[in-house]
């Protein structure tokens, strides 16, 4: 008569088969925004009887406008990004989607070339734990608070500057090159202001999502001319 197994044997077990179907999800989610994007690249949704993609994920598979944007947002940022994760047999760890939102648009953060060096190095230690799985909502919400501060002294700092340069500009002996300078000062700080106040929206991810599609439309997409958001020219 065999033995029964051990609440230990019995735990190690399911935790290995939890382990796989949380792996399946994760690939299944990659797989259908890859399909999506067939389906949108080559027109296919055109042979069913559909003039556009939205019309076609409603009506065929039950997917809202917002999900189907989201889903081609994550594919065409992994085929730039990570197209390993897009393999047959893809290796590694693959971030969950809510996590893949967030990823992404720190990556695309990091790709702004005005971004003030303490925040990119924050972001690329946000972009590290994300990849390894360990990014935690306390630790977004941590970076939004120290960011906020940060916008917030440049902010004050901007604005005593203008205020100096307008007392400047009423001086008429004043040595050249001094209103130049406090207008290339007022140029950085106000950068440097912009930049903090695009990473502070981080904190928000689901709204920060739906801004990066409406303001970084994938290839191909064009802007509707109400506020819904972009649309694929057809």
């Amino acid at each position: 008569m065999p033995r029964p197994i051990t609440p230990a044997q019995r735990a190690a077990q399911i935790t290995f088969a939890l382990k796989g179907h949380l792996k399946n999800v994760q690939i299944s989610y990659v797989r259908a925004a890859a399909l999506l994007a067939k389906v949108r690249d080559e027109k296919l949704y055109r042979a069913l009887g559909h003039d556009g993609m939205e019309s076609y994920a409603a009506e065929r598979l039950g997917l809202q406008r917002a999900s189907l944007y989201h889903y081609l947002q994550i594919y065409d940022w992994l085929r730039r990004s990570h197209r390993e994760w897009l393999a047959a047999h893809p290796k590694g760890f693959i971030p969950e989607l809510s996590d893949a939102y967030g990823l992404m648009w720190i990556e695309g953060q990091l790709e702004h070339g005005d971004l003030e060096p303490k925040a990119r190095a924050e972001l690329e230690a946000l972009r590290e734990k994300a990849l390894a799985g360990k990014l935690t909502r306390r630790e977004i919400d941590e970076f939004r608070a120290r960011g906020k501060k940060r916008h917030d002294t440049l902010r004050a700092l901007a604005a005593s500057l203008a205020a100096l340069r307008r007392r400047a500009a009423a001086f008429e002996t004043l040595p050249p090159g001094v209103l130049s300078d406090l207008d290339s000062a007022l140029g950085r700080l106000n950068a440097a202001s912009g930049a903090l106040a695009r990473a502070m929206r981080l904190a928000s991810p689901r709204g920060m999502r739906v801004a990066a599609i409406r303001a970084e439309s994938p290839p191909g997409w064009t802007r509707a001319v109400d506020r819904r958001g972009p649309r694929r020219a057809v």
